[in-house]
């Protein structure tokens, strides 16, 4: 980190109140710092009351701080979407207004008035989630903020703000906080050091995504051969006309990119397949009974908005000896047309199909539900969903009859 002339400490008071202290090299208790009273727009003060600091003792270092602030968001804003049992939390760097709307559009009122008097031309926001044990470990407390080569660095710690002999009530609790720091140049990456309310630390770039795929349920395809793998699936319906295939070449199994993307595994959205049983280790694994329900679901996993496309854009298939089959289609001179819509899909987001495996219970809730029907009907193998309202991302699982 880019050396201070003088170690600078910022604390948001409550939820309600900003406080920033700078100089605490003295070993002064940085919760004496004030109310933050004498900022006139909720959390603006000059440094020297417990408003937010101009930067004049701790942001002149050679690190081109010059003010910063913080504002208690109270409740985790995303959710929280990221699992604790993985990661100490999650934090994000906006740079520009139009990248927060995701994020603060639902937000208490104080927060967005201190999103809304960001001036993103000289600042930049830093949010950051973390938990603790406790309903007291309610606060987000910033230290050692600084810019080093382009990147904004700080430590972050969940602070308990009981008073002396005061009862907490033991419960997990997540709790989001704002850091806005004005400098010249501005940076435009994160790299914080995060402490939980359980003393772990962990270091976090603002890169991870609100999600992590591998903390998501389910599954994207079984191990191992088909239990069946039919010559063909064809219909004896005279007439029968089957759903398009509108995707073209290889799929993206278990993730990529939205519409309009040509991103491979490593994009935006997770897809997988959440199957009853999954979680039991003596049952098969992706494997399903007739008349079994299961969903779907596509996850944003990323720390930015997704699109996609209408959500009835996708084919089920089974896999042939002739190749991957549709099992769906219509009667003669059967249409299937979708609209071109585009969907938002938020950071931590869940867009989820829920299936029953019978021939009616995978067309009954489907696009086209009047006119599409499985034919034949279903078969022991391997089938597939295939989301082509993005980047032709797939799952696949066994029916076991």
């Amino acid at each position: 980190m880019t050396e201070l002339t003088r170690r600078t400490a910022i604390y948001g008071i409550g939820t309600g109140g900003v406080a920033a202290l700078a100089g605490c090299t003295d070993g002064t208790d940085p919760g004496d710092g004030g109310d933050g009273s004498d900022g006139s727009d909720g959390g603006t003060g000059n440094g020297t009351d417990g408003g937010t600091g101009n930067g004049t003792d701790g942001g002149d270092g050679g690190d081109g701080v010059t003010d910063t602030a913080v504002r208690q968001a109270g409740d985790a804003l995303s959710g929280p979407a990221w699992d604790r049992e993985s990661r100490r939390g999650f934090c994000v760097l906006f740079t520009a207004e139009d990248e927060t709307r995701w994020l603060f559009d639902d937000a208490p009122a104080e927060v967005g008035e201190f999103v809304e008097a960001t001036d993103f031309d000289e600042s930049v926001l830093a949010y950051v989630e973390s938990v603790g044990p406790t309903t007291c470990h309610d606060r987000i407390a910033f230290d050692d903020v600084g810019v080093e080569d382009g990147t904004l660095v700080a430590s972050a710690t969940v602070e308990s703000t009981a008073a002396d002999e005061e009862a907490c009530g033991e419960a997990i609790t997540f709790s989001g906080a704002l850091l806005r720091v004005t400098a010249d140049p501005l940076p435009d990456a994160l790299r914080l050091s995060l402490t939980d309310g359980w003393g772990e630390t962990a270091e976090l770039t603002g890169e991870e995504g609100i999600r992590d795929p591998e903390a998501l349920p389910g599954g994207v395809r079984p191990d191992g051969d088909p239990p069946n793998v039919p010559a063909s699936f064809e219909c004896e319906t005279e007439g029968f006309e089957r759903h398009p295939q509108w995707y073209e070449g290889e799929v993206n199994w278990g993730g990529g990119g939205g519409a309009g993307s040509d991103a491979g595994g490593d994009g935006p959205l997770a897809l997988r397949a959440v199957i009853p049983g999954d979680d039991d280790p003596a049952s098969e694994q992706m494997a399903i009974g007739r008349g079994t329900r299961f969903r779907i679901e596509l996850t944003n996993v990323s720390r930015r908005l997704a699109y996609v496309g209408n959500q009835g854009k996708y084919n089920l298939e089974l896999r042939t000896e002739a190749g991957w089959t549709e099992i769906r289609g219509g009667g003669e001179g059967a249409t299937f047309e979708y609209t071109d819509e585009a969907l938002v899909v938020r950071p931590g987001e869940t867009l989820t199909w829920e299936f029953e495996m019978t021939e009616s219970g995978l067309v009954a809730d489907g696009p086209h539900a009047d006119a599409l029907r499985v034919c034949p009907d279903l078969v022991p193998g391997r089938y597939r969903f295939v989301f082509f309202g993005a980047a032709d991302i797939a799952i696949a699982f066994d029916y076991v009859g």
